[in-house]
């Protein structure tokens, strides 16, 4: 398959553009992906937040990192990194796999409770691994004995995908995985079980603007 991305021609946002702004624990693969979606309409702006390997990307410290990058803080309101205005979204997407000290299932409790609280601000939780919504860009359906480890998602992504998933060709496909995860997840009466992802609400949010271009481009390959 060729580079999808290249098939874009560059559009930087316009003063009046959407934000989205994404917050993800992966260093690589899950902002790869979503800087696909950079500069592609002058109608969004996309912002994937790179974090360091000193920054802490459990849950909470998603959390806090997402905070101090769009909140003024201090008695001076420090300017943060990225300015919100109304109609913007904030997304945190992280990944159900347990850490060392067995503490996620509570944080991811935490995090879901205090966005709820925030005008738009959104967790996109993939169980056990963002792997599963890679997967559903070219499934509808799960697979026969379902992978509960990140390790064994990793492996049947790069099994089914010739050559892998390419975050330069792949996520032209995202309204397919946003159906296909969406379809999985209602049958599983929402339920996020090993092979569940609720990525899907981003990648709907996503293609609220990009729907026309993302096809466009579809058909061109």
């Amino acid at each position: 398959m060729i580079l999808t991305n290249r098939l874009f021609e560059r559009t930087p946002p316009s003063r009046d553009a959407k934000s989205i702004y994404i917050f993800c624990e992966g260093r690589r693969r899950e902002y790869d992906y979503f800087k696909y979606f950079k500069e592609k309409d002058s109608r969004i702006n996309i912002e994937v937040h790179q974090i360091t390997p000193e920054d802490n990307n459990s849950p909470e410290g998603l959390f806090e990192i997402a905070i101090n990058s769009t909140c003024p803080t201090g008695k001076n309101g420090n300017k943060p990194k990225y300015n919100i205005i109304e109609g913007d979204e904030v997304w945190i997407v992280i990944d159900t796999d347990p850490d060392k000290d067995n503490s996620r299932v509570e944080q991811i409790v935490e995090i879901k409770s205090e966005c709820s609280k925030k005008q738009n601000w959104f967790v996109a939780e993939s169980n056990p691994c963002f792997e599963v919504w890679l997967y559903f860009h070219q499934n509808s359906e799960l697979p026969d004995g379902i992978p509960d480890t990140c390790n064994n998602w990793k492996t049947l992504v790069n099994q089914i995908i010739s050559g892998g998933f390419d975050s330069r060709r792949h996520p032209i496909f995202i309204e397919e995985a946003t159906h296909n995860a969406k379809t999985a997840h209602e049958k599983n009466k929402n339920i996020l079980d090993s092979g569940y992802t609720e990525v899907y609400h981003l990648g709907t949010s996503i293609m609220t603007i990009l729907a026309e271009k993302i096809r466009l481009i579809k058909s061109k390959i």
